[in-house]
């Protein structure tokens, strides 16, 4: 806050009897020196909760705040993590969620025919991510789903 808008929360009086050699000025020069850190701070607040401009150390705490954490604690993930809760339980979300946690592009993911509620995940051959994609399949599939891995032909 600027010395001249703090004068004008100051009663009358005080006003009339500031002087720039006079102790009230350099009080208030004093508090505006005191307000402009944490003005500085509130000016850039939206930063510490922007996935991409946040400093390196929040983004797991932003992972939690939006229930990604269980995948990762990408700066992806944190954007998208709103879109990935709205599609949790699903086809594409968990095929979402494995791409955004993985980086794999290729991944496959049907319903069994003959069997209910049993998932059928396939991901490229040779892909050292197989145990990482099965913990993420794991925690993000709906409960009562079953699911195998497998690799693309």
């Amino acid at each position: 806050m600027r010395r001249d808008a703090i004068a004008a929360l100051l009663p009358a009086a005080y006003q009339r009897a500031m002087h720039p050699s006079g102790v009230l000025w350099a009080l208030l020069d004093v508090m505006e020196g005191l307000h402009s850190s944490g003005e500085a701070r509130l000016a850039t607040v939206e930063d510490l909760f922007h996935p991409y401009r946040c400093p390196p150390q929040l983004v797991p705490f932003l992972a939690r705040w939006v229930a990604v954490d269980h995948l990762g604690h990408g700066r992806d993930l944190v954007a998208h993590g709103t879109a990935l809760a709205q599609s949790r339980g699903t086809r594409e979300g968990l095929r979402a969620a494995v791409t955004l946690a993985t980086g794999l592009p290729d991944i496959e993911i049907e319903e069994s025919a003959d069997r209910p509620f049993h998932l059928i995940v396939r991901i490229p051959a040779g892909s050292d991510l197989l145990e990482r994609v099965r913990h993420i399949v794991e925690l993000d599939k709906p409960a009562a789903t079953t699911f195998e891995m497998g690799e693309l032909p």
